[in-house]
């Protein structure tokens, strides 16, 4: 089964490190996707009209940028 949270985030990206710390806290379970990393990411990522990181994607919801409040509200529907 594919992993309901997908975050996609770069190298040296500050806001990606919230996203990722946030996440963590949290303790949801998300599929990492470095684009710096992974070009395969990066156009995966594309496909889905995104063309920075970070940007959160749960169950078809983006979340781009380190939105604190609307990533905590995207996350409470999964419960």
């Amino acid at each position: 089964m594919e992993n309901d949270v997908r975050v996609y985030i770069s190298d040296d990206c500050d806001e990606c490190d919230r996203m990722v710390a946030l996440l963590n806290n949290e303790e949801v379970d998300y599929e990492l996707k470095n684009i710096s990393r992974d070009k395969g990411n990066l156009r995966e990522l594309q496909q889905q009209h995104v063309y920075a990181t970070p940007a959160l994607i749960v169950k078809g919801k983006k979340v781009l940028g380190f939105q604190e409040q609307r990533i905590k509200q995207i996350l409470n529907q999964l419960i």
